[in-house]
Parts: C-alpha cells; sequence; structure tokens
C-alpha cells in the first residue's frame, strides 16, 4: 500500500460545488477536501457543507471542552472554536461554517468539520462513530483503540510498515448489516501520525501538517481506500500498564462492554438518554460476533514490541 499526497485541483467556474463520499455518506461542498474521497457524482446529496451565518443559539445543553464550547440537541449542534470559526450543524444534513476572520487556513477550518461537524451529524442521524483505527483482514475488519500515548499511532504506522491493509483511521462508523453482524465504514482516506511514529518506521512525507505548531502529518491513500462496509470481527484495546509489564487479556460480557465503550467518538455527543440507549443497543450488538482483546503495554517499549503482540492476535 502506498501513501502519499494527492492534490485535487478546483473544478471549473462553471462547477458551484465539490462532490465527496465520506463516513458512509455523500457530500457536497463549497469548499474543497483534499483528506475526503471525491466521487463524480450521486443522485442525492446526504450532507450539505456551506459557508453562512450562524442561527441563534439553539435551545440544549452546553459545554466546552479546551477551546471549544458546544450547544446541542438532537437535532442542532452550534460550536466555537477559539481563534478558528463557528459550525452549525442541523439535522443530519447541513453544516454551516463562518470563520472568525478571512485570513483563517481552510485547513483548520477542515479540521473541525472533519471531527467534531461530522460526529454532530452522525449523532443526529442516530449513527454511532467508534475512535479506532481499523485493518481490513480476509474480508473482515479490526478496529485498534487507546487513549492518547497508549501506542495507537505507532502501531498503526508499524503496521502500514509491514503492508497491513488499512481500512480507516481515527474513526469507523458502525452499521448493523443484513445478517445483524456489525459492520464497520471508513472515514475518509487520510491518515494521521505524530513525529515520533514518522521517525520510528522511517515515513518521510511531512507535505500535510494537520495544523500549524503539530508535529501531526496526514498521509493519503485515495487509490486503496474502500466505501464498502464489512463485518467487525476483532477489537484490540491498547493502554498502559500499572506494573510496567505487557499483558494481553481477552474480555467478555461486561468488562468488554465498558472497555469499547469509552472509545466512542465524540462520546459527550451522545449522553442524552436516548442516545445512551443508542449506545447500549449498538455496542450490544457489535460484541455478539467480536473478540475484545486488551493490550497493556510498559509505558517506554520499543515500537516493534509493541507491534510483536499486536500482530500475534491478528
Amino acid at each position: 500500500m502506498h501513501y502519499k499526497l494527492i492534490i485535487y485541483n478546483r473544478p471549473s467556474s462553471t462547477m458551484s460545488s465539490y462532490k465527496y463520499w465520506g463516513f458512509g455518506l455523500n457530500i457536497i461542498s463549497e469548499i474543497p477536501f483534499p483528506e475526503l474521497s471525491p466521487v463524480s457524482s450521486f443522485e442525492q446529496a446526504h450532507v450539505n457543507i456551506r459557508m453562512g451565518e450562524m442561527p441563534e443559539t439553539p435551545d440544549g445543553i452546553s459545554f466546552s471542552t479546551g477551546r471549544i464550547s458546544y450547544t446541542m440537541n438532537d437535532q442542532e449542534l452550534l460550536f466555537m472554536v477559539q481563534d478558528i470559526g463557528k459550525y452549525y450543524v442541523k439535522e443530519g444534513n447541513t453544516i454551516i461554517i463562518h470563520p472568525d476572520h478571512a485570513g483563517i487556513e481552510k485547513r483548520l477550518l477542515r479540521l473541525f468539520i472533519l471531527a467534531a461537524a461530522m460526529a454532530g451529524i452522525l449523532q443526529q442521524r442516530r449513527i454511532i462513530p467508534m475512535h479506532t483505527a481499523s485493518l481490513l483482514i480476509d474480508g473482515k475488519l479490526t478496529l485498534i483503540a487507546g487513549r492518547s500515548g497508549a501506542g495507537k499511532s505507532t502501531t498503526l504506522a508499524g503496521l502500514m510498515n509491514k503492508q497491513y491493509r488499512i481500512f480507516s483511521d481515527d474513526i469507523v462508523v458502525l452499521a448493523n448489516g443484513a445478517d445483524n453482524h456489525m459492520h464497520g465504514i471508513a472515514s475518509y482516506p487520510m491518515i494521521k501520525l505524530w513525529e515520533q511514529s514518522m521517525q520510528a518506521f522511517e515515513y518521510e512525507d511531512r507535505s500535510f501538517p494537520i495544523m500549524p505548531g503539530m508535529e501531526k502529518y496526514g498521509l493519503f491513500f485515495h487509490e486503496e481506500f474502500d466505501t464498502r462496509p464489512y463485518p467487525i470481527n476483532r477489537v484490540i484495546l491498547l493502554k498502559l500498564s500499572d506494573d510496567g509489564q505487557f499483558t494481553t487479556e481477552r474480555l467478555s460480557g461486561g468488562n468488554a462492554f465498558e472497555a469499547v465503550v469509552e472509545h466512542i467518538y465524540k462520546p459527550s455527543f451522545f449522553n442524552t438518554p436516548d442516545m445512551r440507549v443508542l449506545k447500549f443497543k449498538t455496542i450490544t450488538q457489535l460484541l455478539q460476533n467480536t473478540a475484545v482483546y486488551q493490550i497493556a503495554r510498559p509505558a517506554n517499549c520499543a515500537p516493534d514490541e509493541l507491534l510483536s503482540h499486536v500482530t500475534s492476535i491478528i
């Protein structure tokens, strides 16, 4: 698998929008998204992204995380990113962006569309996204999750280096298959790696930094990107060990549920009573046909050592 930067030129002046596929949805946008998978046409757009003015703050719950403040209900999300802009997400089909000033870099605007705004779209559509990377192995998906510092990025870089097929990075959308087996849908064809992971496995392409001042880079794989849903049969959870040793444990029952539900993407979006019911049903169904493993690793370990424990499972 080859990972490289792909540049898409702006359409001719007769075209007023860009068409993409991402997160299992047809997306039409006023601004270009090199991160998404372009499509020539589709019958109907599921999501419309455009610039515009913000409405009044909707009724709902309000909370803040870091530099972002949110107000949301079941069908609306308004959030403000300090020094970047405001975003309004409505009824699972509309994203409106209002930059703080004309000089805001489009890459920064897109970063929050691909994260919180799309999470809002999915929440409004009653769809659960998982904060996991994923591999496609023999027609089935292995999800890999871990909190910051657990080693997910380094593991993903090592798996890329060993030519494993990366299905999606960072977000996988859950969907119920016809066979009642939970399936995963890829988000978009970009892998994000920290500088430490880039160095560990000698990746050289740093042409697409995720944001200014952050040593994290995007690697694209548009040519190999697969938009089809696949059944999930394995989840690997990475964590730091308490005793400085490697351990691998297969989780089941309530332990598996509690461990997996922690890795829902933007969990604060899914805390209303209705969303809690949706979480319970979705994760319970996922676990009916999925093996869950937890790997605890020392804080200081060689990347290859962690990788060997992961590959021993897959």
